[in-house]
């Protein structure tokens, strides 16, 4: 990257960059920081200070299809150590974990929980963790983790915010960029009315589709009526959908069995962090074929499927062309600052296990994002 687009960057994430400026002046040396995390345009604004204070950085992907190359070589071309490259396969993303924990570190930060189960489990204890996904927190629920882990994905700002708004603004012109098609008058079942899930219906609404939902909990298929949404049971819903997304942050939403009741022409779509929330081992099983990138065709009994991505979150696509780091500033901002209070200290009175995120670091990003000044 040159030094015009760094500029750009830097401009685009305001919050993240002036708390940043912060950090890269403490003396962070001798710390070692382990992140295995998407890697995008707005991680550079989360490394880079920690970098610039001394710590060591190591770096690893929590997803094999959002990983921006550009930005991997840039982090490592400053002192980041990095085990990351779009397209890696299972086995390789499995290696970069390993490699990831086979030495200790003093904070971690993670998407989807593996580093925090891995480092665990190697015996490792850094002085804590963060915690960003709904994946990594049902992966963590019922285990014994010997250091505390800062849950920042039930925190306000992320819940009613990134999660309930800007996945869904994300989503569809990714659907668009990928397969050329708009959603007027496409009936679009959206799997799981959780915050990610109402944004997403409710952008799809916007954009002209005729939605349905389709969720375990009763409670929420009011309210998906109340957003003017139809509800369906899953086999229902299937039969008629032109488009499904799954936005549950469970493995295996869509198995053999609904994947079997699928209409054809149907277009499969994950925005939840598990990239096996549709059971692409399954789908593998059939003849495929590479239509465009991120599009791939399988040829199930006669029908034919169409999956986005791979399975992975399709607003995470890498390549597109569409990510927005003003979108993610303040939950980069989050995550920065939840970084600097664990290497600082300020989190070695919290019990072991999921705490919640410090309230007062929240409150003072979205202070910072409301009044445009840091």
């Amino acid at each position: 990257m040159d030094a015009a687009e760094l500029e750009w960057i830097e401009w685009t994430t305001p919050i993240t960059s002036s708390l940043g400026a912060a950090v890269a002046t403490s003396d962070l040396s001798g710390r070692t920081v382990a992140c295995r995390q998407h890697i995008l345009a707005d991680t550079i604004p989360i490394m880079t200070p920690f970098v610039e204070a001394g710590a060591r950085v190591r770096l690893a992907p929590c997803n094999p299809d959002s990983t921006d190359d550009r930005t991997a070589a840039h982090l490592a071309s400053i002192g980041v150590e990095v085990r990351a490259r779009a397209g890696m396969s299972a086995g390789e993303l499995d290696e970069s974990l390993a490699w990831l924990v086979s030495e200790p570190a003093d904070a971690l930060c993670d998407m989807g929980g593996d580093l925090i189960v891995a480092t665990a489990a190697a015996g490792h204890r850094p002085a804590g963790a963060l915690e960003a996904t709904t994946t990594g927190l049902h992966r963590l629920d019922g285990l014994q983790i010997p250091f505390p882990v800062l849950d920042w994905n039930g925190i306000a700002l992320k819940d009613l915010i990134h999660n309930r708004h800007h996945v869904g603004v994300e989503t569809w012109p990714a659907f668009t960029a990928i397969t050329g098609l708009a959603l007027y008058g496409r009936e679009v079942v959206v799997v799981g009315f959780g915050p990610v899930g109402q944004g997403v219906a409710a952008r799809a609404r916007d954009l002209g589709a005729l939605v349905t939902v389709v969720d375990l909990d009763p409670v929420r298929l009011v309210q998906a009526q109340h957003d003017g949404c139809r509800v369906a049971e899953m086999p229902d819903a299937l039969r008629s959908a032109s488009v499904i997304v799954t936005a549950t942050g469970f493995d295996g939403v869509l198995g053999e069995p609904q994947l079997s009741q699928v209409a054809d022409g149907a277009i499969l779509v994950n925005v939840g962090h598990s990239d096996r929330e549709i059971d692409v081992d399954w789908l593998d099983r059939h003849p495929s074929t590479p239509i465009r990138r991120h599009l791939q065709r399988y040829e199930i009994d006669g029908r034919a499927l169409y999956l986005l991505n791979r399975g992975s979150l399709v607003n995470l696509a890498a390549g597109l062309g569409i990510g927005a780091p003003q979108l993610f500033d303040p939950f980069a901002a989050i995550m920065l600052l939840g970084l600097d209070a664990i290497l600082n200290g300020q989190t070695a009175d919290l019990p072991n296990g999921v705490q919640r995120y410090p309230r007062p670091l929240e409150e003072r990003v979205a202070r910072a994002w409301a009044t445009g000044s840091a």
